[in-house]
């Protein structure tokens, strides 16, 4: 009977006082140039889809489309809102700040794209997902085709947009 006392007290203790401690969030983040790109492996809050991408643009804001539309965020907060992101640069750095500057113009004529995860590459119209918006940027702002996709391809997981010839990883 003591060890049954013993024990139920042990687990009330570690269950009541002993609390885990909460991941840190980072206290710092990399300095971000235009046409970045960051991913995370895993969508959150507003973006419930495995795998997700956003592009900085050149106000240190990250637009990036979730099925509310397409939405920018100030970087600090798309930090915050993500627990693990990988950043990718353009090689060419101008080619990063043309294709933001596409971003930029997508979002601004329409913000309120709905989310369509099947539609063609090409279309810059009223819909779009992340990686479509990404591609274009790069696309029709900096020239750039990521991996080659052509026109047609729909359904592009953020990962398949990693192109070595064109982008290199920062950091995670």
């Amino acid at each position: 009977m003591k060890k049954i006392i013993a024990g139920l007290v042990t687990f009330l203790s570690v269950f009541f006082f002993l609390k885990p401690r909460k991941a840190a969030a980072p206290t710092s983040r990399p300095g971000l140039q235009p046409g970045d790109l960051l991913f995370s492996p895993i969508g959150e809050k507003d973006s419930f889809y495995i795998g997700h991408v956003g592009i900085v643009t050149e106000d240190d804001c990250v637009i990036h489309s979730i099925p509310k539309g397409l939405k920018k965020d100030g970087a600090d907060h798309f930090f915050r809102k993500f627990a693990r992101l990988s950043l990718y640069r353009a090689r060419d750095e101008e080619a990063g700040v043309r294709a933001a500057a596409f971003a930029e113009r997508i979002y601004e004529s329409n913000p309120r794209a709905p989310y369509r995860f099947f539609t063609d590459l090409k279309d810059t119209g009223d819909k779009q997902y992340c990686t479509k918006l990404v591609w274009q940027a790069y696309y029709y702002g900096a020239g750039i085709k990521l991996n080659n996709y052509p026109l047609f391809a729909r359904a592009l997981h953020p990962e398949l947009i990693k192109d070595p010839r064109h982008l290199y990883k920062v950091r995670t």
